[in-house]
């Protein structure tokens, strides 16, 4: 009898404690803390794809270019189409179906990283649909723009992000060959673009003219935006003047004769200008200029521009 009472109280005894365990085993409390910082994790992580994509188009997009300049010296003439060469390189690590470095970087191989990075914090990621563009950004930066859409999860607390991840990086193309000079001169020339610091323009004062600055581009070989010479996406593809699908980011400058082998002295030396053989004139030599004129204009000759963007067409000698 007294085995049967212990039993029952027991039992009565043990039924409120497994209510309890039950309760406190079902509670949202502490799921809901790890919830938030998963969750917390999840977003910091996806936010963080975003920049290292950025930084992905800006490393990669500048061994592209640098891929495709060589290609185009080596080769003695232009690409087929800059844009789609580009992207080749950075969608499959190849140019022209060449691989110009021994490490094949591309978004493959980027995508590959990233998930086991993810893995590696208990994160699934999957990337669909990547597209990449390239383009002119202005007339000293080419533009590379990634858009991918992108699922991030984790399944153990199944949360996760979907989105369209669209990232654009602007690489600078100072400091790079401009692939037109070799193309032109058989690849007896070989000139760094270098952004002028000074304004085209030239102004007289009080009759007399300084032409300082436009000494300095044709010494040093700065390039100035250009309306009309060709951007340098089309320098990649051999065109000599700006094509519509680059407009308006054009890019010019002089060229320096006497680095030329065999120099044509009719032609006015601004580049677009000298590859289509067009005359130019001498500068006016009975004009006042302080300080003197520079030796180069002897045989700097240049064509009246609809613009004039030098400011130095009334100093143009009619007659040579």
């Amino acid at each position: 009898m007294k085995g049967q009472f212990y039993s029952i109280m027991i039992a009565l005894f043990t039924i409120p404690i497994l209510t309890l365990i039950i309760f406190y085993s079902q509670t949202t409390i502490p799921q809901n803390i790890d919830t938030n910082i998963r969750s917390d994790e999840l977003k910091y992580f996806s936010e963080s794809l975003e920049e290292d994509l950025m930084r992905f188009l800006q490393i990669n997009g500048k061994r592209a270019l640098i891929a495709a300049v060589n290609m185009v010296i080596t080769n003695g003439k232009g690409l087929d189409d800059a844009p789609a060469r580009l992207i080749e390189m950075l969608e499959n690590g190849t140019l022209n179906g060449t691989q110009p470095f021994p490490d094949q970087k591309n978004l493959t191989t980027w995508e590959k990283n990233i998930s086991d990075i993810a893995l590696n914090s208990g994160f699934y990621v999957e990337f669909k649909n990547a597209t990449i563009n390239v383009t002119q950004n202005d007339s000293f930066s080419v533009l590379f723009n990634a858009t991918i859409y992108l699922n991030i999860s984790d399944a153990t607390i199944k949360i996760g992000i979907l989105k369209n991840m669209s990232v654009a990086a602007a690489v600078s193309i100072e400091g790079m060959e401009d692939p037109l000079y070799s193309i032109k001169t058989n690849g007896t020339i070989f000139k760094t673009v270098k952004a002028s610091q000074t304004n085209k323009n030239t102004t007289p004062l009080a009759g007399v003219w300084n032409l300082s600055n436009l000494t300095s581009d044709i010494k040093y070989g700065y390039y100035h935006t250009s309306t009309n010479g060709a951007s340098f996406l089309d320098r990649l593809e051999g065109n000599v003047t700006l094509s519509g699908k680059y407009q308006p980011y054009g890019l010019e400058s002089f060229v320096y004769l006497p680095y030329l082998i065999i120099a044509d002295l009719s032609s006015s030396v601004l580049d677009y200008q000298y590859w289509t053989n067009t005359d130019g004139h001498l500068l006016n030599e009975s004009k006042s200029y302080d300080p003197p004129l520079d030796p180069v204009y002897q045989w700097f000759r240049i064509e009246h521009l609809t613009d004039d963007d030098y400011g130095i067409n009334d100093l143009l000698n009619q007659t040579s």
